[in-house]
This record gives structure tokens, C-alpha cells and sequence, in this order.
């Protein structure tokens, strides 16, 4: 979908990007930017940048950057025409009608998943669905659950979807939604077969997408989720959160599967929700952080569980989600657990969950038992570890404590270790996050970049100026995207990212002079090389870096 482009420059234009950035960081001015520490990745030294004047943000240690459309995006999860609305809605604007796009429209993706779905359902009903329904008995799903979920059955056939479907839908369309797959020699066939459907929601309850467990023992995959799509981004959708949003529990429980949604929520744990086939995302954690304080991880209690729960759990904290483990004990998943053990006892995994600092320290009891020297060893090495990662010096005694009581020595001289560890981590970290504030990612031809960068910083800064520059003299495809549509309002998508950083990071340099595009202009042309002139512009470049962000 897309909307006039007069409406988005008035959007652009209208928009105070400090006053919208201001709702999710705190932007310090320094010069004619902006500076904050970035609202979608941790870090200690502000490397987030806003530029007013042009409307742009860049982030120099995630690379985030664009303007206000998409830090809309970034910051509430939101698909494009959404954040169109968001912002519209923040100024008081009236959003015009839309246009169609080239391709299947938005509305048509929902629509064919609508049907889709139905059609799903109806054969899990009919003669087709005994399979699914005989699995579905086996795991112990109620026919009341099924309805609630939307369950369904994708037949064994290679044209059931496609046939019924294609009655009303142009096979473009269903492939262009995900439902049908291309063979090698360019025929369509039903992407799900022989596979019980599970229809992905969003939070306003539509179908986005699908995904199906396989019932045959020769499948290639057990669950198979529908591709990304216009209306289905993996990244930003959470399997059950439809429901979930709705509990007055206080908390979501995060599991690895879809049966594991369900059986918890028909159970009685209606908060429960799952990732769709991905581990944990940024975009997922700050979706749960907008709707509960509170998260209780329960991955499944095998190895890929445990470092997902790690990763997990640093999501949840940036995004100022609380976190609690469960630890499973006597089944793989929340599914066995309470099949085998009941609600009763589930309730009681709830209650002893830890916080992820408990949770990995008990983690590391289990593997080091402090029986021995030896394993005392091995326990303190790595608890310390633990430890230093914790934010205050609070925490740190709080938990150096416990540690010393496990070991039988003094907290005072797990302290020191843990600060001499805190300290190397912090030095580090600082050290990362300098270099990548003054050295942004580049291409492999990193010498030719950064002139092609220089000359595309000055044409944006200077547009008045001419040059003989043509596309060809670009290397990289976002380098000659931008050179050609430098002028364009609004840039494409592609262009946008490149051009926020080239304004955040050369916005203020005096060097981008006339001059400097000629001297630009001969080196690429093949021309003697300005070299004293990037030399020049370099060190000129690096006084001019802020302190928090310089090495």
C-alpha cells in the first residue's frame, strides 16, 4: 500500500522528530544534532544521533537510521502504513486514500487468509481431516481449544488449497500470501500438506500467516511457517499474543511451540505465547514490554532451550521486560509437564521461578557442584562471570553473598573479583561501542565507499551543485540507488538508511566543499587521487566526533 507523496513530505515535514524521539530516549543537544542512547539496542555511550533539520535519525552502533515514518516502525512494531497512521493521528492530520500498489494489495493478503483459514477448518471437520483430528485426540487438544486457536487441516493433496481457492483467487495471489509454493519448472502447488494448520493472528485479531505441523513421518520439517509477506513478519509476531493481551494475569509465559500455547491456555494460563519458528526477537520482546511488566520464560529444557533462554532474557531486560525462569524438570516442555503432573504443579514452577541471575547461577551449581576444589573452583570462575554482568553494586553484593555462602568463603573476596572482571567487561564494551560511533560498518571496498559516501554527502548537503558523477561511477547497490534518487521526495525505502547515516555522519563538516566534490569527482573518475584531500578530511573528521562517542 502507499499514500500520496505530497502527504508523506507534509508528514516528514510536520513531524518534530526531537519530541517524537523524546518519547522513548532523551536527546541531549551537541552542536546542530541530537545525541541519546539508542532506544533499540543496550549501550552506555549515547551513539544515537537526530538531526532536526532534515528529520533523520542514525543509530552508529545498530545502524537503525531513517526518518520519521520509520522510527515509528522500529520503536512500535508497526508495519509502514500503520506508523502513516500513528503519525498522521499524532498531528492531527487526515490520512488521504490509499493507493493500490503494483502487487496484491494489503487488504486482498488478509482476505485470502481469511479464506484460507475457513477453508482449513472446514476440512479438519470433513472426511479429509480424520488424520488431524486423531492427532489432535493424541495431544489431548478439546475440541473447544481448537475452535479458540482456529485449528485446521491442510490435506494430503498437492492441489486442495489451490483448486478450492483458485475458484476466487488468481494463483498469483495465493502465492504472492504464502499458501502456494513454485515448482523447478514454474507450476504452483499448496504450500501445507498433510499438516495440522494453525493461523497466526495479529493483535487485532487477522490472519497474517500460518503454521502447520507435520503429520507424516517423512516430512522435511516437523512445523512449517508461512513466508514473510506484505502482512506477515516473522520478527514482529508472537503465536497466542491475540489472547494473551487479554489476561489479567500480570505476566506472559513464553514458550518455544504452538501446542505449548495452547495446552497451557486450555489449562487455564490464557497468557501464555510463543515465537513463530524464530528465537526471540527485539521487535518481540518490545511487544511484550508494551502490554505486561513481566515475562516467565519456559523454553524447553534441553540445550537449544537453555541458550535461547539467555538470549532471551537480555532481550527482555533492554527492552525493560522483568524476567523469570521456569525450570522444567521431569519433561521436555510445558506441554509434557502438566499432561504428566498436572495444572497444580505447573502453578508451583510458576511460583519457584527465578530471576535470570538465580537461574543461570543455579545453572552453574548444577555443572559445578562445589564438592571439590577443583569444581569450587570452576564455580566461582564462572559465577563471577555472572556477576559481572549485573548493573549495581547492590545486586553485586546481594548475589556475591549467596555465592559465598555456596563456597564457604568471604563475599569480600568474590567482590573484588567480580569488580576487576566488571571493569575489563565495561572497557570493552566502551571500546566496542567507540569504534563502531567513529567507524560505521563499510563495504569490503572500504578506501572507494568512503569517497563514493563523500561525494553523495556533499550532493545531499549541496544539492544546487552539478557534477559528472554518473550511476556507474558508484560501486555498491546503495550507493547508486541513492546518487539516483538523491533528489526524489520521499526517498525509496532502500536509499533512506544510507542517507541517514551520511547525514548524521557528515552533516556538520565544513569540508563538504565545492571542492571537495571535484577532488571526489577525479578520484573516482580514475583521475589523480585527492589523497591529501581524504587525509585532510579525515582528521578533520575526528576532532569534530563528540567525546562520547571518540576513542
Amino acid at each position: 500500500m502507499s499514500f500520496p507523496d505530497r502527504f508523506l513530505d507534509e508528514l516528514t515535514v510536520k513531524t518534530d522528530m526531537i519530541a517524537l524521539v523524546s518519547n522513548y530516549t532523551q536527546p541531549v543537544r551537541r552542536g546542530t544534532r541530537w545525541f541519546a542512547r539508542c532506544p533499540f539496542h543496550s549501550e552506555k555511550t549515547p551513539s544515537f544521533t537526530v538531526t532536526p533539520e532534515t528529520g533523520l535519525f542514525y543509530c552508529f552502533g545498530c545502524q537503525a537510521g531513517g526518518g520519521p515514518i520509520q522510527f515509528v516502525m522500529d520503536a512500535e512494531n508497526l508495519e509502514f502504513s500503520d506508523a502513516v497512521r500513528f503519525l498522521a493521528a499524532r498531528l492531527g492530520l487526515a490520512v488521504p486514500e490509499e493507493e493500490e500498489d503494483r502487487g496484491v494489495r494489503r487488504e486482498r493478503l488478509l482476505e485470502i487468509n481469511r479464506a484460507a483459514a475457513r477453508w482449513f477448518y472446514g476440512v479438519l471437520g470433513g472426511s479429509d481431516g480424520g488424520k488431524c483430528a486423531e492427532y489432535m485426540r493424541s495431544r489431548g487438544i478439546s475440541p473447544k481449544f481448537a475452535r479458540r486457536f482456529g485449528l485446521g487441516c491442510a490435506p494430503d493433496r498437492w492441489d486442495g488449497l489451490a483448486a478450492e481457492l483458485g475458484k476466487t483467487y488468481a494463483a498469483d495471489e495465493l502465492f504472492a500470501a504464502g499458501l502456494l509454493s513454485r515448482g523447478k519448472n514454474g507450476s504452483l502447488y499448496d504450500a501445507f500438506r498433510d499438516r495440522l494448520m494453525f493461523p497466526i493472528f495479529d493483535l487485532r485479531n487477522t490472519v497474517v500467516g500460518f503454521s502447520g505441523r507435520a503429520l507424516g513421518s517423512d516430512a522435511q520439517a516437523k512445523y512449517k511457517n508461512s513466508a514473510e509477506s506484505p502482512v506477515y513478519l516473522k520478527r514482529s509476531v508472537l503465536y497466542g499474543a491475540h489472547l494473551a493481551r487479554k489476561s489479567q494475569k500480570g505476566f506472559w509465559i513464553l514458550c518455544e511451540g504452538n501446542i505449548d500455547v495452547l495446552m497451557l491456555h486450555q489449562a487455564g494460563y490464557d497468557n501464555a505465547v510463543a515465537t513463530c519458528g524464530t528465537a526471540l526477537t527485539d521487535a518481540q520482546a518490545r511487544l511484550i514490554g508494551r502490554h505486561v511488566p513481566e515475562a516467565v520464560i519456559a523454553y524447553d529444557a534441553d540445550a537449544a532451550g537453555l541458550k535461547a533462554t539467555g538470549r532471551g532474557s537480555a532481550l527482555l531486560e533492554n527492552a525493560g521486560v522483568k524476567v523469570r525462569v521456569l525450570r522444567l524438570r521431569g519433561a521436555k516442555d510445558p506441554d509434557e509437564f502438566i499432561r504428566t503432573y498436572g495444572s497444580g504443579a505447573f502453578d508451583s514452577l510458576i511460583a519457584d521461578s527465578q530471576n535470570h541471575t538465580e537461574y543461570r547461577l543455579s545453572l552453574i551449581e548444577g555443572q559445578h557442584p562445589p564438592d571439590s576444589d577443583a569444581e569450587k573452583q570452576a564455580f566461582l570462575r564462572d559465577a563471577t562471570a555472572v556477576l559481572a554482568d549485573l548493573p549495581t553494586e547492590g545486586e553485586r553484593a546481594l548475589y556475591a553473598a549467596r555465592v559465598a555462602r555456596t563456597l564457604g568463603i568471604s563475599d569480600r573476596a568474590i567482590l573484588k573479583d567480580v569488580e576487576v572482571a566488571a571493569g575489563k567487561k565495561r572497557k570493552a564494551a566502551l571500546k566496542t561501542e567507540q569504534s563502531q560511533a567513529i567507524r560505521p560498518r563499510r563495504t569490503p571496498a572500504a578506501g572507494t565507499s568512503r569517497v563514493e559516501e563523500t561525494a553523495l554527502a556533499i550532493l545531499i548537503r549541496l544539492p544546487e551543485l552539478e557534477t559528472t558523477l554518473t550511476e556507474d561511477d558508484f560501486s555498491t547497490p546503495e550507493t547508486k540507488l541513492l546518487f539516483q534518487a538523491r533528489r526524489e521526495s520521499p526517498l525509496p525505502d532502500e536509499a533512506m538508511r544510507l542517507y541517514a547515516r551520511l547525514s548524521a555522519e557528515y552533516g556538520e563538516l565544513a569540508e563538504l566543499s565545492e571542492q571537495a566534490l571535484r577532488d571526489c569527482e577525479a578520484r573516482l573518475k580514475d583521475a589523480p587521487a585527492a589523497d591529501d584531500m581524504m587525509r585532510k578530511f579525515e582528521r578533520y573528521k575526528d576532532t569534530k566526533t563528540p567525546k562520547e562517542t571518540r576513542g
